[in-house]
């Protein structure tokens, strides 16, 4: 896991309250093994004991966030286990899924720190959120999933199915997606160790009120975020809600026909990171 990634799962964590310079500056330096605030002071225009106060405050509201004493040498461990508290698996060529459906995140908000200012309010927690990342690669054995397997899991679902096929759930290691074209896409995404999140509803302000919106695939790369959909012929682009998303940061926005997500996923994902990291 990056610093970066450590850093917007404490923002979280703390109900979308971003980290101020000199925080995220302790932040980052204890993350990589620098416990000495005078080491830190000198990174820095403050002097040690400015940097000491804020770091002690800065570890009493991560261990209200994380219900657990935080302190400058055990960051890395607290955030492990916060991960294993919401039944988080990790692996490298495999995915990280969680199940925060126990967590109390009644009105929480997830503060995306480098998109000036959006809060984007996730409603599906009780689902699963998908990214790829190696924090403890022997702590959780391979689940040996066959990853094109179509699986209508519950009644719920098949239910669902039979009423309307076009509703159909499609299960891929524990997320739940609405067309072969998606699980295509997220296996690809799986395959570049890319941090994504698949079908997350945003709440956002649009011209008829706040309304819920549902991005195909939000997409973390190389510090930038973007927006990845798949586009089918008998569906129009909403061009008024990618005007909502670029005007809270998201300006990278790419539809790609399903025929192609189907076809040559890998080659779609190489297309929009290139495309992300260059905007």
């Amino acid at each position: 896991m990056t610093v970066d990634e450590a850093i917007a799962i404490a923002e979280t964590v703390l109900d979308g309250e971003g980290l101020n310079d000199v925080q995220e500056l302790i932040f980052r330096q204890c993350w990589e093994g620098r416990h000495s605030y005078e080491e830190i002071s000198q990174l820095s225009q403050y002097n040690d004991e400015y940097i000491k106060a804020l770091a002690a405050k800065l570890w009493k509201q991560l261990s209200e966030a994380f219900d657990e004493k935080v302190k400058k040498n055990n960051l890395k461990a607290v955030i492990k286990r916060y991960l294993r508290r919401h039944k988080l698996t990790l692996h490298r060529h495999q995915e990280i899924e969680i199940n925060l459906s126990g967590a109390n995140l009644s009105g929480a908000t997830l503060n995306l720190a480098s998109l000036s200012g959006t809060r984007l309010l996730f409603t599906n927690f009780s689902e699963s959120v998908s990214s790829q990342e190696n924090l403890e690669p022997t702590l959780f054995p391979d689940n040996n999933i066959d990853s094109s397997e179509e699986i209508i899991q519950s009644e719920e679902d098949n239910k669902q199915a039979l009423s309307n096929p076009e509703q159909r759930i499609y299960h891929w290691n524990d997320l739940r997606f609405h067309s072969q074209e998606q699980v295509k896409i997220a296996e690809a995404l799986d395959r570049t160790n890319t941090l994504f999140f698949p079908n997350s509803k945003a709440r956002l302000t649009t011209p008829a009120g706040r309304q819920n919106q549902e991005p195909d695939f939000l997409i973390f790369h190389q510090g930038k975020w973007g927006i990845l959909e798949i586009w089918h012929p008998d569906t129009e682009k909403d061009e008024t809600r990618d005007r909502l998303f670029a005007s809270h940061g998201i300006s990278t926005i790419h539809y790609c026909d399903a025929n192609r997500c189907r076809e040559e996923p890998d080659r779609i994902v190489r297309e929009f990171l290139d495309l992300l990291s260059q905007g």
